[in-house]
C-alpha cells in the first residue's frame, strides 16, 4: 500500500485494485538534429521485488532524544530523515565553484542545452536549508542552485512555514479551492542566481513538522494546503515582477512528489484549456513512489474545479491520488534511477499504480535521473576529515584517516583490520535487522583469516529495539565495535575517508546517496540489489578492472554473508585487487553537473513533444 506524508513517513492507506492506464498522446516522430532519443524503460522490466514496503499502523517507538548521545558528541533525532546525509550542510556556492574548477574530469558539463532561455520553475512542499525533512529539501536546493548556473531564469516555489530571514513581500493571487477563494501572498529571496519564492497562506504556519503534528498525526487539511501551492506555483510566474518582469507563460514546470502532483494536472485543464502555458511543459519527478497523497471522501469535482474527466484523472476508485493525476497529466515522468524506473512498473514496487507507470514507460515518457551527491563530498576539500588526500595517495590518506577514525569512536588502533560502516535510519526498510543477524559471525575469530578481523560502525536512530542492539553490540564487542546511536556530521565524514566497507543492505532505496559518496572516498559499498544502488555501484562480477563494489543479490543473512565475506576476503588476501576497486571507485563521477546534463536533455525533448494529454 502506498501513503501520504513526506518521503521519510509511513502512514495509513488502503490498497486498491489494479488500476487501468489511460491512454497516451501520441509523440512526435521526428526529432530535430542532435536531440537525444528518447530511451525507453518499458521493455524487459525486473522481476518483482522481493519485498514490499511494510505499511505500520503505529510508527515505531523511537528512542528519546535524551538517550541518544554518545561518547559526549551531540545527536539529532532521524526520526522524520530519509537518508543519513540529510542533516549535513550543502557546500556553498564559492566552495562548489572552486571544486568544480579544480576537477578536469568530474563535475563537469558535457551536454550543451537547446532550451536555456526557457525558465525552470521548481515546485517542492520543502527546500533547504528553510524547510527540510529529508532528501527532497536537498534535492529540491540542488535543483535551484544547478538550474541557475545551467542559465536558466529560475524559480523554486515552496511555503512560507514560518518567517525566514533576508524575504520580501512582492505579490499575492486569489486561488480557488473548494469553493472559496483563497489568498496567498509571495516572498522572495534572491540566491546564487534563482528567485526563491515562498508562499504565506495561514494552513502552512503550524507549531509542528511540515506535514505532521508534534504527536506524528497528519494534517487535517493537507489537501487543501497542497492544493494551495499547487495553485500558488502556477500563479506566481504570470504575476509576479522579479528583477522587472515576470517569468511568463512558457516555463518547464518541475513538480517534485505528491505535495506538487496537481501542477501538471491543472496545467493541462485549466491553463492550457484558457489557452494559457500553451507552450509550458511539466515534467513530475517522483522520489518515492510509495508516498501518493491519497484522500478519502473527497468531491472531486468541487474541491479542485475540475470536469468530470479530470477528476477521474486523480481519482483512484474512492479516493483521490494525486501522483496518479501526475502520471497521466505530466509530459514527462523522471524518477531518481533508472532501475527505479524500471522496478516501479512491477506490482511489487509500483503500489497500485503500476499500470499507469507502465503507460508511461510505452509512450517513452519515463526515465531515471539518479540524484546527484553534493560537492562536499571529496576527500581532497572535505573540512570534517582529519587528512585530505585524492586518488594518487588515496592508500596513505585512507590509513592516516582510518587511524583517526579509531581513535574518535574509542575502536582498537589497529590498521590491518577491515572496517565496515553502516549509517542510516534504524528501521526496517534499511536491513538493519539483516545486519544484527551477522555481527556475532564477523567478530568470531575461527583461524580463517577473514572473521575476526573486522571492526563495525553502525550510526543511526529510529525504532528502539535496533538501537538496543547497537548499544548490546558495542558492549559484548567493546573495542571492535561502535554502536553510534545518534547522529555526528563529523564522524559521519570521518567514516567514509576512514572505513573500508560501507554496507547499505537496503530493502528498497529508489536513489541513495550514500553508497555514490562513499566511493569518492575509495570506501567500497556493499548494497542490496535494489533500485538506485544497481545503478550506481558496479558489482565485482563485471571484473576487478571495472568493479566499484558488491551486490547482495537479495536480503537474506546468508546472502549478507556470503557478500561480506567476497568483500573482506578481497581485502585480506588480495590486497592489490580490493585497491583496484578503490582506485574505480574513486574515478567515478556522480555530482550533480552530470545529474543535470540528463534534466536539460528530458527538458529539450519535453518542450520539442506535443503536451501529454492534452484536451
Amino acid at each position: 500500500a502506498a501513503s501520504n506524508g513526506s518521503s521519510e513517513e509511513i502512514g495509513d492507506a488502503k490498497a486498491c485494485e489494479t488500476p487501468i492506464p489511460s491512454s497516451e498522446a501520441t509523440t512526435t516522430d521526428v526529432a530535430p538534429a542532435d536531440l537525444p532519443a528518447p530511451e525507453s524503460l518499458a521493455s524487459a522490466p525486473p522481476p518483482a521485488l522481493e519485498v514490499e514496503l511494510e505499511v505500520q499502523e503505529q510508527e515505531p517507538e523511537e528512542l528519546p532524544l535524551e538517550e541518544d548521545t554518545h561518547k559526549n558528541l551531540h545527536s539529532v533525532s532521524l526520526k522524520h530523515i530519509m537518508s543519513f546525509s540529510a542533516l549535513t550542510e550543502m557546500a556553498a556556492a564559492e566552495e562548489k565553484e572552486q571544486v568544480r574548477t579544480s576537477q578536469s574530469q568530474k563535475a563537469q558539463s558535457l551536454y550543451e542545452p537547446y532550451n536555456l532561455d526557457v525558465p525552470v520553475v521548481i515546485v517542492s512542499s520543502e527546500i533547504a536549508p528553510w524547510s527540510k525533512t529529508g532528501g527532497l529539501g536537498l534535492v529540491a536546493a540542488s535543483y535551484g542552485f544547478e538550474f541557475a548556473r545551467k542559465g536558466h531564469r529560475t524559480m523554486a516555489v515552496s511555503p512560507k512555514y514560518k518567517h525566514y530571514e533576508h524575504i520580501n513581500y512582492v505579490g499575492e493571487a486569489r486561488v480557488r479551492v473548494d469553493n472559496q477563494d483563497q489568498v496567498v501572498k509571495y516572498w522572495h529571496r534572491p540566491l546564487d542566481g534563482c528567485d526563491y519564492i515562498f508562499v504565506e497562506h495561514p494552513t502552512f504556519n503550524r507549531d509542528g513538522g511540515l506535514y505532521n503534528d508534534n504527536d506524528g498525526r497528519e494534517y487535517h487539511d493537507n489537501l487543501l494546503r497542497f492544493t494551495i501551492l499547487c495553485l500558488a506555483a502556477m500563479e506566481a510566474p504570470l504575476v509576479l515582477h522579479i528583477g522587472g518582469s515576470r517569468y511568463g507563460d512558457k516555463v518547464l514546470f518541475l513538480a517534485n512528489d505528491w505535495q506538487a502532483g496537481l501542477v501538471p494536472v491543472y496545467l493541462n485543464c485549466k491553463y492550457r484549456k484558457n489557452n494559457c502555458y500553451t507552450q509550458s511543459r511539466a515534467i513530475y519527478v517522483i522520489h518515492n513512489l510509495g508516498y501518493q497523497g491519497q484522500y478519502h471522501n473527497v468531491n472531486c469535482e468541487s474541491f479542485f474545479g475540475i470536469d468530470r474527466q479530470t477528476a477521474n484523472d486523480v481519482r483512484l476508485h474512492n479516493s483521490v491520488n494525486l501522483c496518479k493525476g501526475a502520471l497521466i497529466c505530466a509530459d514527462r515522468v523522471v524518477t531518481v534511477s533508472s532501475n527505479y524506473a524500471r522496478e516501479i512498473q512491477t506490482a511489487g514496487g509500483g503500489f497500485n499504480l503500476q499500470d499507469f507507470v507502465r503507460a508511461k514507460a510505452e509512450a517513452n515518457r519515463l526515465v531515471g535521473i539518479l540524484n546527484g551527491i553534493d560537492d562536499c563530498w571529496n576527500p581532497e576539500v572535505d573540512t570534517h576529515i582529519s587528512h585530505h588526500y585524492a586518488l594518487s595517495d588515496f592508500v596513505s590518506g585512507k590509513r592516516a584517516n582510518k587511524l583517526a577514525l579509531q581513535r574518535l569512536l574509542n575502536l582498537k588502533e589497529d590498521p590491518h583490520v577491515c572496517i565496515i560502516g553502516f549509517v542510516g535510519r534504524l528501521t526496517w526498510q534499511k536491513g538493519v535487522d539483516i545486519l544484527g543477524q551477522c555481527i556475532s559471525w564477523l567478530m568470531e575469530d575461527t583461524g580463517n583469516g577473514i572473521t575476526g578481523r573486522v571492526q563495525i560502525i553502525m550510526m543511526g536512530n529510529g525504532e528502539r529495539g535496533h538501537g538496543d542492539m547497537l548499544r548490546h553490540m558495542e558492549n559484548q564487542y567493546r573495542g571492535r565495535v561502535c554502536g553510534y546511536v545518534g547522529f555526528d556530521p563529523q564522524v559521519e565524514h570521518q567514516m567514509m575517508a576512514g572505513c573500508d566497507i560501507f554496507l547499505m543492505p537496503s530493502r528498497y532505496e529508489p536513489c541513495g546517496l550514500p553508497q555514490m559518496i562513499c566511493q569518492q572516498y575509495g570506501t567500497l559499498p556493499v548494497v542490496t540489489f535494489t533500485g538506485g544502488l544497481v545503478d550506481s555501484v558496479i558489482d565485482v562480477s563485471q571484473g576487478i578492472d571495472v568493479a566499484t563494489g558488491f551486490h547482495i543479490p537479495h536480503l537474506a543473512a546468508d546472502k549478507m554473508k556470503e557478500t561480506l565475506w567476497k568483500a573482506m576476503e578481497l581485502f585480506h588476501k588480495r590486497p592489490e585487487d580490493f585497491r583496484t576497486m578503490q582506485m574505480n571507485a574513486m574515478q567515478t563521477d556522480f555530482y550533480w553537473p552530470k545529474a543535470m546534463d540528463e534534466y536539460e536533455k528530458q527538458i529539450d525533448i519535453a518542450l520539442y513533444e506535443r503536451p501529454c494529454h492534452q484536451r
